[in-house]
């Protein structure tokens, strides 16, 4: 799985409960299991804003992250 800003701005224009199923479904794809017991803010705006604001260096590390690597997420 990449995350790219095509991705992000893919995600911005789903609704609210599908954005928060698609955060669930990345988060358990890469073994961030705690996510699963979060429940869905009333308000995703919050989140909203942090995906727009995600920088070309805050991908790059989202994606070493989602890979394993040093300090990553491990499955």
């Amino acid at each position: 799985m990449k995350v790219d800003r095509k991705s992000i701005n893919m995600l911005l224009k789903l609704n609210d409960d599908n954005l928060w199923k698609a955060l669930q479904f990345a988060a358990s794809k890469s073994g961030a299991e705690s996510m699963k017991d979060i429940q869905k803010p009333n308000d995703m705006t919050k989140i909203r804003a942090t995906l727009s604001a995600l920088s070309d260096e805050d991908l790059d590390k989202i994606n070493e992250l989602l890979k394993g690597g040093k300090g990553g997420i491990k499955k």
